[in-house]
């Protein structure tokens, strides 16, 4: 009653005031609405996240790991191991240092591998398979086998480095072989030797 009463009030109030009666009685209506209690409702806008989020999982293409493509032979029940000069063979070492040592042949006393810096390796390469290749005895024109050491405490981005300017160089035939202990102790020996800073 107290509340119609005031209201009634306030219409009386405002058409003294001189509003008309119709202005009151919308002044009136919006007072009441004010009154309401207004919320937001919610629900469309969750079937609207589910579906842009089903949207993104399946057009979303996920990046693929970066790792080396091998040709890889078949194994054959008469495949026999093919012999292969010694020196047409290079020898590519990397050092814990990263450090990169290479030679051609067998090594002796009179032929240690040798440091290249990592920018002078791809045309380090190169020579050593013009050497091959215009060598006497290769009358077949094969081109050089590179076998590829790596020290194990070396760093991944260090043997990927070396690797991409070997490949730059040209080779087309390589393995990748292990490491003996014996021969890390060598190489951590010339390494110190030549001063164990890694090559740029």
């Amino acid at each position: 009653m107290k509340t119609s009463e005031s209201k009634g009030h306030r219409v009386k109030h405002e058409m003294r005031e001189g509003k008309t009666n119709a202005q009151a009685r919308k002044t009136k209506k919006y007072n009441e609405k004010s009154d309401e209690t207004s919320h937001v409702d919610l629900a469309p806008m969750v079937d609207i996240a589910l579906l842009l989020l089903m949207f993104f999982m399946v057009t979303t293409s996920f990046n693929k790991p970066n790792v080396f493509l091998m040709g890889l032979p078949k194994e054959s029940a008469n495949s026999k191991p093919v012999p292969v000069n010694p020196n047409f063979v290079m020898t590519v070492q990397i050092a814990k240092s990263g450090n990169v040592y290479i030679q051609r042949g067998l090594e002796g006393p009179n032929n240690l591998p040798k440091r290249v810096a990592l920018d002078q390796i791809e045309k380090y390469v190169q020579q050593i398979r013009e050497q091959v290749l215009n060598d006497p005895e290769n009358k077949t024109k094969s081109e050089v086998v590179t076998v590829v050491k790596i020290h194990k405490e070396s760093l991944y981005e260090a043997m990927i480095d070396a690797l991409d300017e070997v490949f730059r160089g040209g080779v087309q035939k390589w393995a990748t072989s292990e490491m003996k202990p014996e021969e890390m102790a060598k190489i951590d020996e010339l390494d110190k030797s030549a001063g164990g800073a890694q090559s740029q």
